[in-house]
């Protein structure tokens, strides 16, 4: 075709465009639906003999029918979905995917609406009339679509086709030409393909994002699973079960020792409503005032209005201003330097201030220092003097005795120096001699009764100490660092023993628990039968006797000491008491005293003692 047709034909496309655009245009104004407008358009312009205007007005009529017929489908579409909205509180907003069925149906109705303007057009401009193939290269799947599509069609039209066709969403797909320039949706598909029969166009899919994901399916869809005898679809409602969108929360839990399962707290399953906060929180990067310079106009304009014999002036809250003596630079560096100097003089004075306070503060910190100091060495000083008096009068360890020893022959220097200092005759100094020898042996006599009565106690609080450590629940630590105490059968036979040691070494108490103490230990020993078990009886047997002719209880002492020497000795004996092997330095061996007596031997000595 030469150039200036294909002009001409250009022209005349941009024209058809131009008033097919007025006439949509006008036709939203009345309230009419851009198809129908189309079909009146061609029917206007093919009406140039009766079977076109009779064509024409049946286009029309279907235009009409069409958009009749889409309106009533999109008012059954909201009656459909105002139920189900009731019903699902949480479908408050349009999923994508109906968004995007409610626009290609209605693309497609303006699709058609525009082919049958297209083809009432066709008959009055036949230049522009026809169709042309469209070849589309979608991305980045890289497949051809290849497509009839009439020339007069937009190209949202043809993107709603081919949205229909590959079964894409019209949102996520879009059309560009070979050179990457993308196609404007309101213009013709003419206007790219000029007099040509095939156009090579470009699509892209985009990936879906995270808005493409708010769709919720609702809470019961229909479903049409076969038809019946008369060849209706039977319709089915199927509910949907609904998965928990989100991940539970964590409110915090424990976990079982034992098989390592953990167990997490949980809340109520009801939604709560969040609370909305009393006071207002902002944020740092709000609170930064924003600065801006705006220019108003004032109610009033500035300036002056001098009274005339026409006008009239109200004075009354005038003032008169006069004016002041001038105040030169001088006189205001001047001030400035004087108000400088009673700055300077209040800011030395607040330092010195500040640095006596610091120095009666330090004087006053040392002297509470020192006092203190004194106050904790005097204490110090007492303690020692106490400690030193109460050594003396009440020795207890082997550096108390060897501080009584040293002092005993320094005093005892002392005294023959100053024996020897006297102006006496010989005899009367080896008289002072001797009886200063007698004072010695006299003090050194209290000192080794003060050792045997030291010696004794610690021997008594040592035995204390290791009776009490056999009969305590041993202690064994855990993995998380804690101590856990157990009580095993050796501690449990340890603490009876114990007990029982304990109430024979008792002296106040009454006959008959006197004699309940005795039975105990009587019945307690008789299990082993050897010389330490039988001694022990005959003495329980024995005290038990005299305690029932009313001897005194100072005639008792003897016999109750031995016999706590030798309960003891079978609490210490690990055949009696195993919990008393791990105390022992070296591993006891059997002796006559311990030694178990055969059966018979045994039931012999039972008979004579009963």
């Amino acid at each position: 075709m030469p150039k200036a047709e294909g002009d001409e034909v250009k022209a005349k496309a941009e024209a058809a465009k131009a008033e097919e655009k007025k006439k949509v245009e006008g036709s939203q104004a009345k309230g009419e639906s851009p198809a129908a407008a189309v079909v009146e358009k061609s029917g206007v312009e093919g009406a140039g003999s009766p079977e076109e205007a009779s064509k024409a007005k049946e286009a029309k009529a279907d235009a009409s029918t069409d958009t009749k017929n889409d309106a009533e489908g999109e008012l059954k579409a909201k009656e459909a979905s105002t139920p189900q909205a009731a019903a699902s509180p949480e479908a408050k907003v349009a999923s994508p995917q109906a968004d995007a069925a409610a626009t290609l149906a209605a693309a497609e109705a303006g699709a058609a609406a525009a082919a049958a303007a297209a083809a009432g057009r066709g008959m009055a401009a036949s230049a522009t009339s026809g169709s042309v193939t469209v070849e589309v290269l979608v991305m980045p799947e890289r497949f051809r679509v290849i497509q009839e599509f009439d020339r007069l069609l937009t190209i949202k039209h043809v993107k709603v086709l081919l949205c229909k066709r590959l079964s894409l969403p019209l949102r996520r797909f879009v059309l560009h030409m070979k050179d990457g320039v993308e196609m404007n949706e309101c213009a013709f598909l003419t206007e790219f393909c000029a007099d040509a029969k095939s156009i090579q166009l470009v699509g892209t899919v985009s990936l879906p994002n995270e808005k493409d994901n708010d769709y919720k399916m609702p809470n019961q869809i229909e479903v049409m699973i076969d038809t019946d005898i008369n060849g209706h679809p039977v319709i089915v409602k199927v509910d949907i079960e609904r998965k928990q969108d989100s991940k539970k929360p964590y409110f915090g839990g424990y976990r079982d020792k034992r098989n390592g399962k953990a167990y997490h707290h949980a809340t109520s399953q009801t939604p709560q409503i969040a609370k909305e906060a009393k006071t207002k929180k902002f944020h740092r990067e709000t609170q930064t005032t924003d600065v801006s310079s705006k220019s108003v106009q004032s109610k009033r304009e500035q300036g002056t209005q001098m009274a005339r014999k026409d006008l009239y002036i109200d004075n009354h809250d005038d003032k008169i201003i006069t004016s002041q003596a001038y105040f030169t630079t001088e006189e205001l560096l001047e001030l400035k330097r004087q108000k400088a100097l009673a700055i300077q003089c209040f800011i030395r004075q607040c330092f010195a201030w500040r640095k006596v306070a610091a120095y009666y503060h330090a004087k006053r910190t040392k002297a509470r220092r020192d006092a203190a100091a004194k106050a904790l060495a005097e204490k110090k000083l007492k303690e020692e003097e106490e400690d030193r008096i109460r050594r003396r009068l009440n020795p207890r360890t082997k550096s108390d005795f060897t501080a009584l020893y040293s002092e005993l022959r320094e005093w005892r220097h002392n005294q023959e120096k100053a024996i020897r200092g006297l102006n006496a005759s010989e005899e009367e100094q080896s008289q002072l001699m001797k009886e200063l020898l007698a004072k010695e042996v006299k003090l050194m006599q209290t000192i080794d009764k003060l050792r045997q009565r030291a010696n004794s106690a610690n021997k008594q609080e040592a035995i204390k100490a290791r009776l009490e450590l056999m009969a305590s629940p041993k202690e064994w630590l855990t993995d998380q660092g804690d101590y856990i105490e157990v009580v095993t059968p050796y501690t449990t036979r340890a603490s009876e023993l114990v007990q029982l040691y304990n109430g024979l070494r008792l002296r106040k108490i009454p006959v008959e628990q006197r004699i309940d103490v005795l039975l105990n230990v009587k019945f307690t020993v008789k299990e082993f039968d050897c010389l330490l078990t039988r001694e022990i009886i005959t003495l329980c047997n024995r005290e038990n006797d005299m305690i029932n002719r009313g001897r005194s209880t100072t005639s008792l002492n003897g016999l109750r000491r031995r016999l706590e020497n030798l309960f003891l000795q079978f609490i210490e004996t690990p055949e009696f008491n195993p919990g008393a092997k791990n105390f022992q330095r070296a591993p006891a061996a059997t002796t006559k005293l311990t030694k178990i007596f055969p059966k018979v031997q045994t039931e012999l000595w039972t008979r004579k003692n009963p």
